[in-house]
């Protein structure tokens, strides 16, 4: 049962059928917070999600962001999760998509992480295993991108885009050549950045100024979508069940607490909704503490952890 604020109880599946005026007016009974469908821009996962998952746009975003001719998407997959082991911390992915033999695993990244750099390896490492144990060999891995588009500068450097692949530390000239290019884009640094079409879009992703005609396109397809019944739904649903599971986790938290301490049960939440991908700014405001706050104690917990 769904439970919010020791309001009326109702099922999730009796909230799926309401129409979406009705689903609506539901989500405000039930205080459930989430930013208004109308006010969602590219650079919120949501949106972001529904967007790349059409071709012209996984495709445009590609090119502009890199800098090649992408060839036929053949397919854009969101959200995957990769968990391969039951013990182990699993990942769920905004956008994977494929062009021939290269693999793009494209995220946004609306707060600042100090382990960026690590989760970037993580990403890449699942990555590859999940495409080794579906019994593909060593030499079967793909050229491979794994992208971060940041909101706020990841390196504080103040430039629109950082992009790293192995190379030998005694001849720079030297590539490792394993396929694998990590690039982080800071959309803050977009005046600095002499690509027009990629100055654009890194623009439109931080102000939501469309100067270009394909990020007028993507102004029009986010009206489009947000205007969509589909849409609303997914969304409002999506939102009850991260409420839900913050609520829960909220109350085992407290009752925790009273045995073992708040504080310990607090950060043993913190660390399990990190673990489910939650996100950091709903943590804090579901644990009653700042981002920065929920950020170290993420930290120390990932430094806590045993080697296996």
């Amino acid at each position: 049962m769904y439970k919010c604020m020791e309001l009326k109880l109702r099922s999730l599946s009796e909230l799926e059928k309401l129409e979406t005026e009705e689903l609506e007016r539901e989500c405000r009974r039930l205080r459930v917070r989430f930013k208004p469908v109308e006010e969602l821009t590219f650079a919120d996962d949501f949106l972001f999600g529904a967007l790349m998952y059409r071709k012209e746009v996984c495709a445009g975003v590609i090119e502009r962001l890199l800098g090649i001719r992408a060839g036929k998407i053949t397919y854009p997959e969101l959200q995957k999760v990769i968990n391969p082991f039951y013990d182990s911390k699993g990942i769920r992915l905004d956008v994977l998509a494929r062009d021939g033999k290269t693999l793009y695993n494209i995220e946004m990244q609306t707060a600042a992480h100090a382990s960026l750099p690590l989760r970037m390896r993580y990403y890449q490492g699942l990555l590859d295993m999940d495409l080794l144990m579906k019994g593909q060999d060593y030499g079967d891995l793909c050229q491979s991108y794994v992208i971060f588009i940041c909101r706020a500068d990841p390196f504080d450097r103040r430039l629109p885009a950082y992009t790293f692949e192995n190379t030998c530390l005694e001849d720079s000239s030297l590539k490792l050549g394993d396929k694998s290019r990590k690039v982080l884009y800071n959309v803050s640094a977009w005046e600095s950045d002499c690509d027009g079409e990629r100055r654009s879009l890194l623009r439109y992703i931080d102000s939501g100024d469309a100067t270009s005609a394909f990020t007028r396109r993507l102004e029009e397809l986010s009206k489009e979508v947000k205007g969509s019944n589909k849409f609303r739904r997914q969304y409002m649903m999506q939102n009850i069940y991260i409420n839900d599971a913050i609520y829960q986790g909220r109350e085992m938290g407290r009752a925790e607490g009273i045995a073992t301490g708040m504080e310990q049960a607090t950060r043993r939440n913190i660390l399990a909704f990190y673990k489910n991908n939650v996100s950091v700014s709903l943590i804090a405001s579901a644990v009653g503490k700042t981002e920065a706050e929920v950020q170290e104690i993420i930290r120390q917990g990932q430094t806590e952890t045993p080697t296996r």
